[in-house]
């Protein structure tokens, strides 16, 4: 017999965050590898935390900071995507977390605190994307999750956030804050008004000295935004925590892809290494652009009668171009192999398309064959 937290456990999706360096086909491997699951029957979410936001363009539909359902061309399961703007996740996240507080929501928009911490929160868009996330996953019976990072070193570092924000704001500190604004009622003060609350109430010495040093309108604002986070507080915390634990539970993967250069594999070495300081191992490496063998045209334009001299040429150079560039995915599939030793790589080929929904497509056949290797094991 299982306990209800081994059922609740077993009904959270699954997760799969991919995560390499620039210029290897992250966001193309991602929303191959989510139309794969889509098409095997699994109800799936991908997401892109990257703010190129090339998500739209690999699914070749439009995508919003809104969940939006992306159309299957066979039947299967249920494909759903989200990209969240940097420069509307903050609004976004907070219409959501105020929703049952509308009063609150408006003075928060008003707050001028509130408003230059939005326009510096570039730096929090994974943090406010994953929360998004966790929203979603919470509302849409998702069985996987796919995570399409940022093209940076500093990928998997995002994956900590939401945990000690929660920590943060569920500490004594913010919860104090909070209360102090409460107790001096000056949520709602408009900038006209006589010192009060707060500022009356500012005979301690801590209120003070920020009133002196900040200025008055600067603790006024402070206390009306702590005190108005602080309505929403524990479904913050809540909603952060369970961005957390899809991050860094156990039923979350890591998939590394790189291409066949040497940029690539030191930053697949790099986030291996990363990984494993947080107590984690990469689920799999996808290895893009590491070709098997002749392009299905080539013997066809060498043997053309009538083909122009300068086609042949051309051909001749894409094959030397093809067979240098396997050449050097055999060489760090060799090599990653020795270093990372218990993480399977998938090689998946270079697609001659022009159209990026039509290079998914044909890489997401590809991968349909390893769905069980680039999954958290059950």
């Amino acid at each position: 017999m299982t306990s209800g937290r081994e059922d609740a456990r077993a009904r959270e999706p699954l997760v799969v965050v991919c995560a390499g360096g620039g210029g290897v086909g992250k966001t193309t491997t991602s929303a191959a590898l989510a139309l794969s699951l889509a098409r095997a029957g699994r109800s799936t979410l991908i997401v892109t935390i990257d703010p190129a936001r090339r998500l739209a363009g690999a699914m070749g539909v439009p995508i919003t900071d809104e969940v939006t359902r992306v159309p299957l061309g066979v039947a299967g399961g249920r494909l759903s995507a989200l990209m969240p703007d940097p420069r509307r996740s903050m609004r976004t996240f907070m219409d959501q977390l105020f929703e049952e507080q509308p009063a609150a929501k408006a003075r928060l928009f008003e707050n001028r605190l509130y408003r230059v911490l939005a326009d510096a929160a570039a730096g929090v868009h994974e943090l406010v994307a994953m929360n998004l996330v966790a929203r979603a996953s919470s509302q849409g019976a998702f069985e996987v999750i796919v995570i399409d990072t940022a093209p940076s070193r500093h990928a998997i570092d995002f994956v900590t956030y939401p945990g000690r924000l929660a920590a943060l704001f569920g500490g004594r500190a913010v919860g104090w804050l909070a209360g102090l604004a409460q107790r001096a009622g000056v949520a709602g003060e408009s900038e006209e008004a006589p010192p009060s609350g707060l500022l009356a109430w500012g005979a301690s010495r801590v209120e003070g000295l920020l009133a002196r040093v900040t200025g008055p309108n600067l603790v006024r604002d402070m206390a009306s935004l702590f005190g108005d986070l602080g309505l929403v507080r524990e479904r913050f915390v809540a909603l952060t925590q369970r961005a957390a634990d899809l991050l860094l539970g156990p039923r979350a993967a890591y998939a590394l892809v790189a291409a066949p250069t040497a940029a690539a594999r030191d930053d697949v070495l790099y986030l291996a290494g990363r990984l494993e300081k947080l107590g984690r191992r990469a689920r799999a490496l996808v290895l893009n652009r590491a070709d098997a063998g002749p392009a299905a045209y080539t013997d066809a334009l060498r043997r053309g009668v009538s083909v122009p001299a300068s086609i042949r040429e051309a051909v001749d150079v894409l094959e030397e171009e093809r067979t240098s560039r396997g050449s050097a995915a055999d060489a760090l599939s060799v090599d990653l192999g020795k270093r990372l030793p218990r993480v399977p790589i998938v090689r998946l080929p270079q697609v001659d398309a022009i159209a990026p929904e039509a290079i998914v497509a044909a890489l997401s056949a590809l991968l349909d064959a390893h769905l069980a290797t680039l999954l958290p094991a059950p």
